[in-house]
């Protein structure tokens, strides 16, 4: 996820190092600014994100 948060990977390989890693499906709520990733055994991971101001 890192890698991907620092645009060195693609989609399709952020999608398969989620799969790789057990997650089944994630969730984000840009009004909350999160992402909230699932997995499979039921178990979930909450990031939040920093307010960004666009020029």
């Amino acid at each position: 996820m890192r890698a991907d948060q620092a645009g060195e990977t693609t989609f399709p390989a952020f999608v398969r190092a989620c799969w790789d890693a057990g997650i089944a499906w994630y969730d984000v709520d840009t009004a909350a600014r999160t992402c909230t990733y699932y997995g499979s055994d039921g178990d979930s991971y909450t990031e939040v994100y920093p307010f960004v101001t666009l020029p």
